[in-house]
């Protein structure tokens, strides 16, 4: 049975200032208190009342069902009917105008009530999810934190981007899995989800495919806005469906790293002009009702065009096509954002032969007045050296691409959770005093902690990986493990490349360790799962000297393949390997 620790200021709810520990060894229950949208924790004769400072706000009261999932999820309560009773702590939910747009404070109230405070709903979100990162969930049951303070982020993009194809984790799972998981997100302080919609998967915007891909975002967006998060499109300008014309498609880009499916469409042709005004037109009609709130342009992988009308692409075809589709984006979102994205500009030895960043600064020069944001990143660990050189074109704020899914790694996410916060740091230190934010990408849930450490860069540029990553440990798994577990991040990051040491095996005994540590609850959640067959497969390949062979290797790649709703992947993302 789970219970509940719960600090109560004083001796009564009217007593003396300062806290003290109550300890409660009661049944916790959780429920929705019956005509009200407060939600309650009950153990014994003491309550937790979670209430709302506006009752009529819906995206208070969604984050309210946010909060009360993660007590349920990580304390082994369960809802019952309502009980009449005072309550010893109040965790109030309230929009304060006085607190900067996105920020929070929490502080205390009178007679033992906890109130988190956001400038918006947004904020409101984000204290949220530092409320429950600084409590403490263990056999004991659930002790608040002690943090209190303003919070406010740096950076204004703070964003991931959830690529939608070749039925990876977010077209495959579930979709309350997936609408969790964005919670999650929230929580750590994202504020914008992106999605792609994949024109070349589909012969066209009424195929049975693409509508079921449609139905299944929109919803996902939808539920991202209701939780108090912005939510954007990333689309290739000249990407066409399968079935555009011969005629119209454009000529193949030089390089191996821009990608090429074969249906992108010569932007300096009228008629494949009119055909992705066409596209874009219905793409937007499809998310009138959501809202849009960022676009962002993609100029390859897929995307591009060399023909001599349109080369070179990201300083004619795109940036050209790209404005006029701002026009008309704008016309049905006013207030839509735009984030131009720049991946693939210069060849990986940095010598800009096509002069695209030149001739993006000119373009722009002339006229920036439809571009927000500037992306900028590269793949491994190269960044465009012509920014750090030169600056942003049009100075414009500049915002990341980090790839924390597929570097080094094949098949992505194949042997479990990839933490590399090292890594990460040396590529934030780089650019920390210029950016703006950024959006990284993700093919699935496999590196939910480099999602944390991207966040908590983007929420303050001086954070370091480290101290998120000990409070993710904490919070996902225990303050007990973090000693232990922090030295595990390093073996994995170590191992990463897959050259694997016999430091596999010291991972391997501290993550069995630590599980004799851990709750039930803890035990058999995803991110858990994770970790431990990660250090079970680099300890197995290590004693095998890299063969994949053997029963616990295939139960461990079974049980990922399971967790990623891998059964019908591409064979490229994130499928675990096949035994030999």
């Amino acid at each position: 049975m789970s219970k509940t620790i719960i600090p109560v200021p004083g001796k009564t709810l009217s007593g003396f200032a300062g806290w003290c520990m109550l300890i409660l060894c009661m049944t916790a229950s959780v429920y929705a208190a019956e005509n009200s949208q407060n939600i309650v924790i009950e153990v014994g004769n003491t309550k937790l009342d979670l209430v709302l400072g506006d009752k009529s706000n819906p995206t208070l009261g969604n984050i309210a069902g946010i909060l009360k999932r993660q007590i349920l999820q990580r304390c082994d309560a369960k809802l019952q009917p309502d009980k009449a009773s005072q309550s010893h702590l109040t965790v109030e939910l309230s929009i304060q105008a006085d607190i900067e747009t996105e920020g929070f404070r929490i502080e205390d109230g009178k007679a033992g009530k906890i109130r988190i405070l956001g400038g918006e709903a947004g904020g409101v979100l984000y204290g949220v999810g530092k409320f429950l990162r600084t409590a403490r969930y263990d056999r004991n049951g659930l002790t608040p934190g002690r943090w209190r303070g303003v919070s406010v982020p740096k950076c204004p993009l703070r964003a991931i981007y959830l690529a939608t194809h070749f039925n990876n984790f977010y077209e495959a799972a579930p979709i309350e899995e997936i609408e969790h998981y964005i919670e999650d997100l929230g929580l750590w302080g994202y504020n914008t989800i992106f999605v792609h919609y994949p024109t070349w998967q589909f012969d066209g915007l009424h195929s049975p495919e693409s509508r079921k891909w449609i139905k299944r975002f929109k919803t996902v967006l939808a539920h991202a806005k209701k939780c108090g998060l912005h939510v954007g499109l990333l689309q290739v300008p000249n990407q066409g469906y399968k079935t555009a014309p011969l005629t119209v498609r454009g000529v193949r880009v030089p390089g191996h790293t821009r990608g090429n499916h074969g249906v992108n469409l010569c932007a300096s042709k009228p008629e494949a002009q009119k055909l992705l005004m066409q596209l874009l037109d219905g793409l937007l009609d499809e998310f009138k009702n959501v809202g849009l709130d960022y676009f962002e342009f993609w100029p390859y992988d897929e995307g591009g065009c060399s023909c001599e009308q349109c080369w070179p692409w990201g300083a004619r075809g795109y940036t050209q096509i790209s404005r006029d589709w701002t026009r008309r984006i704008q016309k049905k979102f006013p207030h839509c954002k735009i984030v131009l994205s720049t991946w693939c500009f210069e060849n990986e030895n940095d010598e800009n032969p096509d002069g695209e960043w030149v001739g993006l600064t000119k373009f722009l020069k002339q006229d920036k007045s439809w571009v927000d944001y500037i992306m900028a990143d590269g793949h491994g660990d190269y960044f465009p050296k012509y920014l750090l050189a030169h600056g942003v074109p049009a100075q414009l704020p500049l915002v990341n691409f980090p790839e924390i899914s597929m570097f080094g790694m094949m098949p992505w996410g194949g042997f479990g959770a990839n933490p590399a916060p090292q890594h990460f740091q040396m590529l934030w230190d780089r650019i920390k005093h210029i950016a703006h934010g950024g959006a990284p990408y993700s093919e699935g849930r496999y590196e939910d902690l480099n999602k944390a450490i991207i966040a908590g860069f983007y929420w303050d540029p001086n954070r370091k990986a480290t101290d998120t990553v000990t409070e993710y440990l904490a919070f996902e798994f225990s303050p007990d493990v973090i000693d232990d577990m922090l030295k595990v991040v390093g073996i994995f990051e170590q191992n990463h490349y897959r050259n694997i040491q016999n430091s596999a095996l010291l991972a391997f005994d501290l993550v069995t360790k630590a599980q004799t540590k851990l709750t039930e609850n803890v035990k058999n959640c995803w991110r858990w799962r994770i970790f431990y067959l990660r250090a079970l497969i680099d300890k197995e390949m290590f004693e095998s000297k890299g063969k994949l062979e053997g029963k616990t290797l295939k139960a461990a790649f079974d049980e990922l393949t399971q967790l990623y709703y891998a059964e019908n992947s591409h064979s490229m993302p994130i499928k675990p390997p096949q035994l030999k």
